[in-house]
């Protein structure tokens, strides 16, 4: 028999990660109070994906109103700046600032490009920071008393408007302070005047740094209490597997991947023997148990990215697991029977074993496209109720044959 092979590398898919203990809040790490990440890597991903996807529409909508901001500032720059002025300012304007808004708004109606719009957007924000600064600083060259308090509205923007995560968003921000500071002192401005230009733009990038802080804490709350939510509505309450619905949504996705990749898939259907019977002579609570044991057994031997399993209804469990021939997938199910019988959970109502034993339907196909898992499923169900018309406690394969189209 081949030795079995694990699938490639697959991002993972919702509702895939089996332990709800790993979503539980981790704090920030104590190496910088700015430093906002969960401590497990997956889990750090997965939440990015959640903040992008959250985020995406502001970050669109914020890109436009900056762009027709600043088109309209050009309009009254064109308007009421001297000569000399109104040509520099118009070229930092129109000529830097707002194509890198064009861009930025662009790239994110790009799927392709949305895993980096962080990049994208925080570079945006520091090309509209820093080309304030070259607006101020054309004024200055020219002697002419232009607000720097637009530098300020262009703070907060960053930090607020942009969808931007807090290190980001303060990277802009400060960089900005910098450069203004660096400019005023070049150009000579008054250092009392410069003290005070800086101690508010200064104060703008705290409030800012904080606030974004605080924000993205909130949200990565609300991003666990999400998990945690679905976690719940994914799984069934007794054996802590994937309910028939969640199951469902996963089977799909791993069926989709199977007919990509030209793998082979299993399905077993798996019964509890006699458990109405274990219910009536043990009680409920001590069924319960019993359904928790068999419900771990299953899970160990289903623990791969792209298996899954769940608990179908009642006393019946379905596994599925990707990239297994039929023998390797009948050998599979042999060891699960196997464990659930070395349990020993007695089960003394039962005709077929002193102990709690299952009885497996197994199907193995080849997935394609022209057929779908509806077809796995019955095979697997024909293939349970031959084991259990042949005495049950067994495993019994339905073909491995390669799926046909139903009429």
């Amino acid at each position: 028999m081949k030795a079995r092979q694990d699938p490639p590398p697959h991002p993972p898919l919702p509702g895939a990660r089996a332990d709800a203990s790993a979503y539980a809040y981790v704090p920030p790490q104590r190496a910088g109070w700015l430093r906002l990440r969960f401590a497990d890597r997956a889990l750090e991903t997965d939440f990015r994906h959640y903040h992008q996807q959250q985020f995406l529409s502001r970050m669109r909508r914020s890109v436009a109103v900056a762009l027709v901001l600043f088109v309209l500032f050009a309009v009254l720059d064109a308007a009421s700046l001297p000569p000399g002025v109104r040509e520099g300012v118009l070229g930092l304007r129109l000529g830097v600032i707002v194509p890198a808004l064009a861009l930025t708004w662009m790239a994110s109606r790009v799927p392709r490009v949305h895993a980096y719009l962080q990049w994208i957007v925080g570079a945006a924000a520091l090309v509209c920071g820093l080309g304030i600064v070259g607006i101020i600083w054309v004024a200055r060259a020219h002697t002419f008393a232009l607000p720097y308090e637009g530098i300020i509205l262009g703070t907060f923007f960053s930090y607020f408007l942009t969808g931007l995560r807090c290190v980001p968003a303060a990277v802009c921000g400060w960089l900005t302070f910098v450069a203004y500071v660096a400019m005023e002192l070049h150009m000579g401005l008054p250092g009392d005047v410069l003290l005070y230009n800086a101690f508010f733009l200064g104060t703008a990038n705290v409030i800012g740094s904080f606030g974004a802080h605080f924000l993205e804490q909130a949200t990565r709350q609300n991003f666990v209490a999400f998990l945690q939510l679905q976690q719940r509505a994914d799984r069934d309450f007794i054996t802590g597997l994937l309910n028939r619905r969640a199951f469902s949504d996963r089977a799909q996705h791993i069926w989709r991947h199977a007919v990509r990749e030209r793998q082979h898939l299993a399905v077993a259907m798996m019964d509890v023997d006699h458990f109405k019977r274990y219910n009536d002579h043990y009680g409920h609570a001590a069924g319960d148990e019993s359904l928790r044991a068999v419900a771990q057994v299953i899970a160990h031997h289903a623990r791969r990215p792209l298996d899954v399993c769940a608990r179908y209804g009642g006393e019946e469990f379905i596994v599925v697991w990707y990239g297994v021939d039929a023998c390797q997938a009948q050998a599979l199910a042999e060891k699960v029977r196997a464990a659930v019988s070395h349990r020993a959970l007695p089960h003394a109502a039962s005709p077929t074993s002193s102990c709690v034993s299952i009885s497996i339907g197994l199907a193995s196909l080849l997935p394609e496209r022209d057929c779908g898992l509806d077809e796995a499923l019955r095979q697997a169900d024909m293939a349970l109720y031959q084991a259990k018309a042949q005495g049950r406690d067994r495993v019994h394969l339905f073909a491995p044959a390669a799926c046909t189209q139903q009429s």
